[in-house]
């Protein structure tokens, strides 16, 4: 039998497969890269506009222990040892191995813009597990476009976490699916159970992700076919058992936390009320920030249609949604809840943003397949019509924290404080704007459920809300992004160019910033994040705080300033210092001063090249950055070179009232370092007594006669200004006077 020979295939047919093959790929990651180029080209616009950072202590104390992995290879906050705390740090090290702070801090801010809008590529990918390629588009672009995405030019870890999240969301999903379609899938399901242990690595409130992986396996068994034709067999009594055993592994699982957590013992046992109001106020403000519609959709999701064929991918992706709703949830309101009674009562938005993804793709089920559960939909929507209509027009603050320009923890909000400031927008006014959307976008999914023959308006109409929601969370991005860039200028006016003027003159050698009667810390924070010479902080009076340590100095006799229990270990030396004048005089060298704002006025720092040991010349406390004297009065110390004069200059020309004349007690005697290192006043010698009265202002001279001095001056009657004058002084402060302190070796 012959054998007829094919023709042989041309090279070219051969290599032209896989060419076309390669091309049709990237020709379908256009659309997706385009929208991710396009998000990233907005942000960093954002980011370059944001002139310095100003959510503190957030992001100086990330760039502190980002700066020492650069400088020494181990974390620590001016100085002392930490931990890294995250993943971010070391990825934002290398960028602080850059010379100048500015280009470095550009450089963060653009690595941080790119790393946050990546969100896209895994919720495209979760997306396309249960929808097609247009709707998981629409799904990617509204994750990367919520208004939280206007943290992608600050420096902290959201900007890592949320896409990481997103991912973690994808492996569970896609692992499980491989597995339920027969696949081993065992590359799948470690990238899954990695991912989700190291999560808390990214960020600590990712701790919940093993959650979401635990509570997504349990859900997956109770949704089985295996599951359902057991629970056929339940009688009643067998699902009475079942609610109780799963009550007593809630109270044995809250049992166990209280053990171990006072923290959990405290929010279960005292204050049960506020874990549901205040996750309420965080969803609430969630939806506002995303337009209402992608809070009912992706709750909506979760539940099957009538008539909806069972699917596999989809209950994998409504399991791994349940369990990631659940957990962040629990997290969001535990934490609130317990922030309330430890530091402030907040609207903690900020950590339940990593649920949009999940909501957006559950609403674009609801888009694309137009066919959805009409009980779920409905109460759904009064769930939303409660948050947005009541919960958070009734939350801490004000209406929608419209009386903030930007409420850092809650980005929703943004949309509407920027409503307020451009068109006026009363609350009221965006009570009702926000229940329209909730009332138009439930008619539209209701309409296009009724359009099941008339195709081509029903996609018309998917299509109009999709797009609305994208402009509705682009727009709130924009106004987050407007807000914090303005915040960000006012910051740079407290500060004043040259930022960096401490570096440039320092050199990077070990610098000291002193302070005192510091009641806003924000401008020493500006100054040591754009000078990163300045390694210590420190106050005469323990009103300079973290993060870091800022434990005050101790003191010899002389001035001599240790940082150890004993004078004869004198501790850390500094080359240079920043004083916060006028209290604060140290010995040395005058090599700059720059001008700042503090209080409400204008007020001048000054770089000294300080002697050895590092001392000081004199101090004063009890004066505020306004200059009043508080319910503790006012003292000078003066630690050398004491002989000469001593201006004091005591007033009330700037009260409001006037406040009734008050007795003034001047008490010159002796500097005593005392038990705790500190200076006192000890014997007094010398007693000079005065009135301050209406507006007026007493200079007295005192005549210092020792090489070391300390004085009080004592206000006997003090004021509240807010109580004087309430109608024109919202100032609740006890004051005494303005005073202030000068010493002259010769009397001018």
């Amino acid at each position: 039998m012959n054998e007829i020979a094919a023709p042989p295939r041309p090279a070219t047919e051969e290599l032209r497969a896989p060419a076309a093959a390669l091309y049709e790929r990237l020709l379908a990651a256009l659309p997706l890269s385009g929208v991710y180029l396009a998000l990233c080209v907005v942000y960093l616009f954002e980011a370059w506009k944001r002139i310095t950072p100003w959510l503190f202590t957030d992001e100086l104390e990330l760039t502190q222990l980002s700066r020492s992995i650069a400088a020494t290879g181990h974390a620590a906050r001016r100085g002392a040892r930490h931990s890294p705390d995250s993943v971010y740090t070391l990825l934002t090290a290398p960028l602080w191995l850059i010379h100048n702070v500015g280009t470095a801090y550009a450089g963060i801010k653009y690595l941080d813009v790119f790393v946050m809008a990546s969100v896209a590529f895994p919720t495209y990918f979760l997306a396309r597990l249960v929808v097609g390629r247009n709707a998981a588009l629409f799904a990617a672009a509204a994750a990367a476009a919520i208004p939280s995405l206007a943290y992608s030019s600050y420096i902290v870890e959201e900007t890592v976490a949320y896409p990481y999240a997103a991912l973690c969301f994808f492996l569970i999903a896609k692992a499980l699916v491989r597995r339920l379609e027969g696949d081993r899938a065992y590359g799948w399901i470690a990238a899954a159970v990695v991912a989700s242990a190291a999560a808390v690595g990214v960020k600590g409130e990712l701790v919940v992700i093993p959650l979401v992986l635990v509570l997504a396996l349990l859900f997956m068994a109770w949704s089985s076919q295996r599951g359902r034709a057991w629970r056929t067999t339940w009688s009643v009594g067998d699902w009475i058992g079942a609610i109780v055993l799963g009550f007593g592994a809630i109270f044995f699982i809250s049992g166990v936390a209280s053990h171990h957590s006072l923290q959990w013992l405290t929010i279960t046992r005292a204050y049960k009320h506020r874990i549901i109001v205040e996750g309420n106020w965080a969803v609430g403000s969630l939806a506002v920030g995303m337009g209402v519609i992608p809070l009912i959709g992706g709750l909506t999701s979760l539940f099957r249609a009538r008539g909806e064929r069972r699917e596999t991918r989809l209950r994998v992706f409504r399991c791994v949604a349940l369990g990631a709703f659940i957990s962040f949830g629990i997290y969001t309101a535990m934490k609130a809840a317990y922030l309330s009674t430890t530091f402030a009562t907040r609207v903690e938005e900020r950590n339940l943003i990593y649920i949009a993804p999940l909501l957006l793709i559950g609403t674009a089920v609801l888009l694309e397949r137009r066919r959805f559960n009409v009980p779920a939909l409905a109460l759904s929507s009064i769930y939303a019509g409660y948050l947005v209509g009541y919960a958070v027009y009734h939350a801490v603050g004000s209406p929608y924290e419209m009386g903030v320009r930007l409420y850092s923890d809650a980005l929703g909000f943004a949309i509407a404080q920027q409503a307020n400031l451009r068109f006026y927008w009363t609350p009221v006014t965006v009570r009702w704007v926000l229940l329209a959307t909730l009332v138009v976008g439930v008619l539209v999914l209701l309409a296009v459920g009724r359009l099941q023959t008339r195709r081509g308006v029903a996609v018309g109409m998917t299509v109009a809300l999709g797009v609305a929601i994208l402009g509705w969370n682009v727009t709130g991005e924009i106004a987050a992004a407007a807000s914090s860039n303005e915040i960000a200028r006012e910051e740079a006016t407290t500060l004043r160019q040259p930022f960096s003027w401490v570096d440039q003159i320092t050199q990077h050698q070990p610098t000291l910033y002193l302070g005192q009667g510091v009641s806003d810390q924000t401008a020493e924070w500006l100054l040591e994040f754009w000078n990163r010479s300045i390694t210590g902080v420190s106050s005469v009076d323990g009103t300079l705080g973290g993060p870091g340590p800022a434990g005050g100095p101790n003191f010899t006799s002389n001035g001599t300033l240790f940082w150890s229990s004993s004078p004869t270990t004198l501790g850390q030396q500094y080359e240079y210092a920043v004083e916060d004048g006028p209290c604060v005089d140290l010995a040395g060298t005058f090599r700059a001063d720059h001008a700042y704002s503090a209080g409400g006025l204008a007020k001048s720092w000054r770089l000294i090249q300080l002697t050895h040991p590092n001392r000081l010349n004199a101090e004063c406390t009890g004066i505020s950055p306004d200059g009043w004297s508080g319910p503790n009065d006012s003292a000078y110390f003066r630690f050398g070179r004491g002989k000469g004069w001593l201006r004091i200059v005591v007033s009330r020309r700037d009260a409001i009232g006037p406040p009734p004349p008050s007795p003034v007690h001047v008490l010159l005697g002796k500097l005593v370092i005392n038990a705790n290192e500190q200076p006192i006043l000890g014997a007094v010698t010398k007693q000079v007594n005065t009135t301050v009265g209406g507006t007026s202002t007493i200079p007295i001279w005192l005549r210092t006669t020792t090489d070391r001095f300390a004085v009080h001056v004592v206000i006997d009657n003090k004021f509240v200004p807010c109580q004087v004058a309430p109608s024109l002084s919202s100032d609740c402060r006890t004051l005494g006077a303005q005073v202030s302190y000068r010493f002259f070796a010769k009397r001018p």
